[in-house]
């Protein structure tokens, strides 16, 4: 990717943030309320302290992974709203994992509950890909589905009678061993930050490498510029199909197990708050780069955190982060879609930033 086409996006980035601002603070100002104060309450709630920072980061740890799962399958030409519920399988499959192995030594429940969380959220993925590759299903419509059916599997296994409830108590799993947790970073400290948070930079970055540094992504690029070429090229577009929504769903489901096995210990029907939602947003903001999407997932980590203090403080709803993060969506999206109608000078190189160097034509 050229400078130019880094700085365009991070300018595009950078403008839907400010424009979500700018509608909170009229939003705000409507209310009769303070400008300063609230947004005062927002910085507050999500850098004030090392409590304030630790929930912000831990917040954008499955932001962050449930973006890279878009942005994987994105890559390959597929869309995948499928987040929540892969979040969701992959939580349950974690937890069923972390309780059945509690009697191991170290560390081995954490390492089950993390492989049966990647599976588990990789599995409920995957058979949008193969309905896709095999009859040609929209992958859009199927994962969109799916997320209603994996909530209602974790409430069921939840509930009465159900394989993860425990004993008479509230709708909810046991409580997960210490051996199968993430461990706190700082354990001496308020913060509750914990290694899922390491786990989804890391993620990131095995993400960006294999996108733009390994074979297999560079077929997984080719698939999403032009499936026939792909295929001349001996790209198996059903096993690429499959196993790029394994992936997907794969990450999305450890969005899922960090936050069970780093926050809650224990399975709960609805543990999720949208996250598989507001990760597809993270991804739209960092414009599909898996590096970009760790500062954007950050952002709305820390809105999400401050969003507590500033209806405390301020008696500003919590909606208001929620209106941000949509304004932020628009103008983005907005912005893309004109950038995208602007030509191209021919001779421009590299106008898509996909690192390709070819020459562009009269037009984008």
């Amino acid at each position: 990717m050229n400078l130019r086409e880094t700085l365009r996006k991070f300018t595009l980035s950078l403008g839907g943030i400010v424009f979500g601002f700018v509608v909170a603070a009229i939003i705000i100002a409507l209310q009769g309320k303070s400008i300063s104060a609230s947004l005062g309450a927002l910085v507050e709630g999500s850098v004030g302290s090392s409590f304030a920072i630790g929930n912000t980061l831990n917040k954008a740890a499955p932001l962050l992974l449930v973006a890279l799962g878009f942005i994987l399958a994105n890559a390959a030409g597929l869309v995948s709203i499928g987040g929540e519920g892969q979040i969701f399988i992959g939580g349950t499959c974690a937890v069923a994992a972390a309780l059945g192995t509690s009697s191991l030594p170290k560390p081995l429940p954490l390492v089950a509950a993390l492989v049966a969380g990647f599976a588990g959220g990789g599995f409920w993925s995957a058979i949008a890909g193969w309905l896709r590759a095999r009859v040609g299903v929209n992958e859009v419509i199927v994962t969109l589905l799916l997320n209603y059916i994996a909530i209602n599997i974790t409430e069921y296994v939840t509930n009465e009678k159900g394989l993860l409830r425990d004993g008479d108590a509230e709708p909810q799993s046991a409580e997960i061993p210490g051996a199968a947790r993430l461990g706190r970073l700082l354990p001496n400290s308020t913060s509750q930050l914990h290694l899922g948070v390491i786990l989804a930079v890391i993620a990131a970055i095995v993400v960006w490498f294999i996108l733009r540094r390994t074979v297999p992504g560079f077929r997984i690029r080719m698939l999403g510029k032009n499936a026939q070429v792909a295929a001349r090229n001996g790209v198996s577009l059903r096993t690429m199909s499959v196993g790029v929504m394994f992936g997907a769903g794969g990450l999305a489901g450890l969005a899922g197990t960090s936050m069970l096995l780093g926050e809650q210990f224990r399975l709960r029907p609805g543990f999720s708050p949208g996250y598989g939602f507001d990760g597809i947003a993270v991804a739209l903001i960092a414009n599909n780069n898996p590096l970009a999407a760790i500062p954007a997932a950050v952002l709305f980590g820390g809105l999400r955190a401050g969003g507590n203090l500033l209806e405390a403080q301020v008696q500003v709803p919590q909606a208001l982060v929620l209106v941000i993060q949509g304004a932020i969506i628009f103008a983005v999206a907005g912005m893309s879609l004109f950038l995208q109608r602007t030509p191209v000078v021919v001779g421009d190189r590299d106008p898509d930033g996909d690192g390709d160097n070819q020459t562009a034509g009269a037009t984008a």
